[in-house]
């Protein structure tokens, strides 16, 4: 294990650690599963022994592991954007941040002994996960600018054969690899309104995930379409950073506001962080309490009780001493804290004092020229639309094709079964082929990150005799899986997570079904991934 140090350049240059809007645009705009072929010109084909699609904390995970743990240094990262970072590198609005400490939102064996708080900007979490790259010189492993596109497998030759584009040339991508690590994440494509006239609107309109800093927008009329996580931290950042006449803010429905988080903690940090094992301790802190807060989401017994108790009381506080009394009908929420995702709060609330600033609940019926109508009949004119409305997290499941044993469709199998992977890692009828970052993996009350590494440790530990070269297949069989996605859902139906049980709608859950939330405590998930059931496997 090591620390990394970082310039802090970002903090001076952060436009060098954005992607350029036409970049984004290109690539995750209307047409972000889709690029133009230039046929002139030759298909480029490689090999290597794992393929890793996705340049972000997952893909990035993966690489570190292979070289530090399997001392194994055959692999290929392709990414569609210019530079590795994934999210921290596409996701540039303004006030965009980690939502929680970025000391535990970090490799566990990379961590910076320097953060310059505890809720880094997205620049300094770039130039982190850059930092970290280049030490260990996994941008020379990278094939940047490059959507894979289709998967195939040979069952003759126990090989993986990806199909991809360089979305700039056109160029066409042919790779094999005995092993695929798919590690892209699901906040990726923009949810984009769908509103009637928005077509034809004569201002301006950008997604919070697309965000253009060419735009001006002082002295502008604008609406923040949103409340969530994204329009909480656009808000404060826009008006006092970006001048604007007046924000109006759609907020489609309550959340729970948390406190900032403590500043006594980055106090500590910067005390004795600088050393390795000053960092752990704090992590080992943060992931303490952060674990300690697992059971209010998981159901209704005596301790999920008091500890959603003591939180919701936590929250409602400090909502109702922060927020604007003639605001609160529209912030405090009327469904159990967790069912969706918690906010920690970096000026939202105190912004709403600002005389610039409205809200309004009504949703927006139709567009005409600048001018805006709701649904209660309120009509209003906008010179910027900015819409904080998330993602589609199912799109990058279904992006691709991906064609296993017996030629079996990745796509239809998940239309007729729903989308899962046994251990949130592996999928029937796909064998040699992992999943980072999939589905059920995420968690409402610790670091995305800690299921990252999770999930690298449970592929190194079951691929392992397959990147030793021992074996050439390993596959999770039928039953194993089908197991897992029963028992996985059954557990998610009394949860708190989007549920019935929760009392909200929120993006966890589709038609019923949580395809995005890990079913258990981060604890369990680790011991889980640690210590794998080989007799699910199938090795040969």
């Amino acid at each position: 294990m090591s620390t990394v140090t970082s310039t802090k350049e970002s903090l001076l240059h952060p436009e060098k650690f954005r992607i350029k809007h036409q970049d984004a645009v290109r690539v995750l705009g209307d047409n972000g599963d889709s690029f133009p072929v230039d046929e002139s010109k030759e298909t480029l084909e490689t090999h290597s022994k794992v393929a890793i699609v996705g340049g972000g904390f997952g893909g990035v995970a993966t690489a570190l592991g292979l070289l530090k743990r399997a001392k194994e240094s055959d692999f290929c990262i392709f990414e569609k954007h210019d530079q590795l970072g994934g999210t921290w590198y596409a996701n540039t609005y303004p006030g965009c941040l980690s939502d929680i400490p970025a000391i535990w939102y970090s490799f566990s064996d990379e961590l910076n002994t320097n953060w310059s708080c505890s809720q880094p900007p997205q620049a300094e979490m770039e130039e982190y996960i850059l930092t970290v790259v280049k030490k260990h010189g996994i941008d020379k492993k990278a094939t940047l600018k490059t959507a894979i596109t289709s998967f195939e497998w040979d069952e003759k030759t126990s090989l993986w054969t990806l199909y991809g584009v360089n979305v700039e040339s056109g160029q066409r991508i042919k790779h094999t690899a005995s092993l695929v690590v798919a590690a892209r994440g699901i906040l990726v494509i923009p949810n984009h309104l769908k509103v009637p006239g928005l077509d034809t609107y004569d201002g301006v309109y950008m997604h919070s995930a697309l965000w253009d800093y060419d735009v001006s927008f002082e002295g502008k009329d604008v609406l923040v379409i949103g409340n969530g996580c994204s329009a909480t931290q656009v808000v404060p950042s826009l008006l006092t950073n970006f001048k604007p006449k007046s924000i109006t803010q759609l907020v489609s429905t309550k959340q729970w506001v948390m406190p900032e988080i403590t500043k006594a903690l980055h106090r500590l940090y910067s005390i004795i962080g600088a050393t390795w094992l000053g960092s752990i301790f704090c992590r080992a802190l943060i992931s303490t309490v952060a674990e300690m807060r697992y059971p209010m989401y998981a159901g209704n017994g005596w301790i999920s009780k008091l500890v959603r108790y003591l939180n919701e009381k936590t929250a409602l506080n400090y909502m109702k001493s922060t927020c604007p009394p003639e605001y609160l009908h529209h912030i405090l929420p009327d469904y159990r804290i967790g069912c969706k995702r918690l906010i920690f709060d970096r000026g939202y609330l105190q912004s709403l004092h600002d005389k610039r600033m409205s809200l309004t609940g009504s949703r927006v019926k139709l567009i005409d020229g600048k001018m805006v109508t709701f649904q209660d009949g309120l009509r209003a004119k906008f010179d910027i639309i900015v819409a904080c409305t998330g993602y589609d997290v199912s799109k990058p499941f279904f992006m691709d094709t991906v064609i296993g044993e017996n030629g079996t469709k990745l796509n239809e199998l998940w239309d007729k079964e729903g989308i899962a992977a046994y251990e949130t890692f592996m999928i029937k009828s796909f064998p040699n082929f992992y999943l980072v970052g999939g589905p059920n993996s995420a968690t409402g009350h610790s670091s995305v990150v800690l299921a990252i590494e999770n999930g690298v440790n449970f592929f190194l530990k079951t691929a392992g005799s397959v990147i030793s070269g021992k074996d050439k297949y390993v596959a999770v069989k039928s039953e194993a899986y089908d197991r897992w996605d029963k028992e996985c859902q059954e557990k998610l139906s009394n949860a708190v997570y989007g549920s019935q049980f929760g009392g909200c709608a929120s993006w966890y859950t589709d038609n019923g079904r949580n395809h995005t939330m890990y079913p258990d405590s981060q604890l369990r998930m680790w011991y889980r991934s640690s210590h794998p059931n080989y007799s699910d496997l199938e090795l040969k």
